[in-house]
């Protein structure tokens, strides 16, 4: 393997969730050191933080997100699962109903990983905590950015120690990772610049989650359960398997229609939904945990990506950038991307002189590039929700075209395995949304009397995809 090209002493990376956590591994192949700042304390063990308020709700990292933490942390993913985490086809282990009719079930080769958010970040924690040349400072409140003489450049962050005292942790990159409340936009204007202009597409999204022990001896023929709303209607609820053979059950509703966080309610809102399976699974099974809720209310993207000016050695990813309703899964996905563009930038980066390779545009070629890949998540992510008329947002010309054509997907995907592992790729970021008009699934969706029929009965089906 080529050796990496050191570009700088120190880097600091602030948030200590996966977004931070990814981005502090990549930059240990091209900075000296690299001190990832939290405000929390963390946890000896996958347990739950202050920091983190989603955290015991279902979380999927996306396909896309596995193969660049497989990447980064080799032999990760079996770890995962040798500790408890459960790997699943995500179209043959999973029974699916969506958009009005159950998904046909196939084994489609999209495997993907399910386990609980603090036991993946405890992992991810443990890989990260023992990288060369990385320290974390747990326990940190940041305050605030530092510029450099000339007042062009982050010089560094200052902080607030867990000891109490404050001083400034001296950087040549600092890459906010702090998640959807991030004080780099007051930050920026309280130096003299503009701060992002916000696009937002409002959801008042409401969770509650709890872990159950599944009932023994019922004969399911699935691993995961998914039951989706289909527009007008605002509930779903979806049951994965996590570590210690427990299943984690998360009910959602969205425009304020929130799950109740109390146990008659709890039940009640898995009774109402279009299929009764979830309850069904529920009802009987032994609860092992409270009641979690958490509510979400937009969607926010911050155009870091256009700013005109913006002070060189800063970076902004994760959640700070691009924060996405939560149900769609993309979270900790776009932040595992946005770790691995900044590393491609790192990679490319010299000091030669050429103007592509100066250290002071890594934020600038950054926002840029990782900005044109958030856009097609954005697209996809905020034209569903879009599809209520009671979502809060900027609608495109071209939206409800999209969101027709959509809907033939979802309902060809009940009965035509080509055109669902079509769809499971755009849904896991393994291919562009465009990738649906492509002429063989285009085609299927136009003409679907022609499509070959399966069955909807839950049968696990062996099809070969390349007919």
């Amino acid at each position: 393997m080529a050796a990496h090209r050191i570009l700088g002493e120190h880097a600091v990376v602030l948030g200590g969730s996966m977004a931070g956590l990814v981005a502090a591994r990549v930059l240990s192949d091209h900075y000296r050191r690299v001190t990832l700042v939290e405000r929390d304390r963390f946890p000896d063990g996958p347990l739950t933080r202050k920091g983190v308020p989603q955290i015991r709700h279902v979380h999927v990292l996306l396909k896309r997100g596995e193969v660049v933490l497989d990447g980064l942390f080799p032999g990760l993913l079996d770890e995962l699962v040798q500790g408890g985490a459960h790997s699943i086809d995500m179209a043959g282990d999973t029974r699916w109903h969506h958009y009005g009719g159950w998904k046909v079930r196939f084994r489609s080769g999209m495997q993907f990983h399910c386990q609980s958010r603090p036991y993946l970040e405890w992992k991810v924690r443990a890989r990260v905590a023992a990288t060369s040349g990385v320290e974390i400072a747990d326990g940190c409140d940041a305050l605030g950015l530092v510029l450099d003489a000339e007042g062009t450049k982050i010089a560094g962050l200052r902080i607030r120690d867990a000891d109490g005292d404050e001083r400034t942790l001296a950087a040549d990159l600092v890459v906010d990772a702090s998640g959807r409340g991030s004080r780099t936009p007051h930050w920026l204007e309280s130096l003299g610049f503009c701060s992002p202009r916000e696009s937002r597409v409002g959801v008042d999204v409401g969770y509650a989650s709890r872990l159950y022990r599944p009932p023994a001896g019922t004969g399911r023929s699935w691993k995961a359960l998914f039951i989706y709303h289909q527009a007008p209607g605002t509930r779903l609820a979806v049951i994965v398997p996590v570590e210690n053979d427990l299943w984690m059950v998360t009910e959602v509703g969205w425009f304020r229609d929130y799950p109740p966080g109390d146990e008659q309610g709890f039940l009640d809102f898995a009774r109402s939904l279009p299929e009764p399976d979830v309850y069904e699974a529920i009802r009987n099974a032994e609860p092992c945990s409270p009641i979690a809720v958490h509510r979400f209310p937009y969607n926010l993207r911050r155009h870091y990506e256009r700013l005109g000016s913006m002070p060189a050695g800063l970076v902004v990813l994760g959640d700070a950038f691009c924060s996405f309703n939560p149900i769609y899964g993309q979270g900790m996905t776009s932040a595992a991307l946005g770790a691995a563009t900044l590393g491609d930038i790192l990679k490319e980066t010299g000091g030669d002189g050429r103007k592509e390779s100066r250290l002071d545009t890594i934020g600038r070629r950054f926002h840029s590039r990782f900005g044109r890949i958030l856009d097609g998540v954005w697209m996809q992510t905020t034209s569903e929700d879009l599809r209520f008329p009671q979502a809060e947002g900027k609608r495109a010309w071209w939206l409800g075209l999209a969101n027709a054509y959509t809907a033939r997907v979802y309902e060809l995907s009940r009965t035509d395995p080509v055109v669902s592992r079509a769809f499971l790729e755009v849904m896991h970021l393994m291919q562009p949304p465009i990738s649906l008009l492509r002429p063989a699934i285009a085609r299927r969706v136009l003409f679907a009397g022609l499509a070959r029929k399966t069955s909807e009965t839950g049968e696990v089906r062996y099809v070969d995809l390349a007919q």
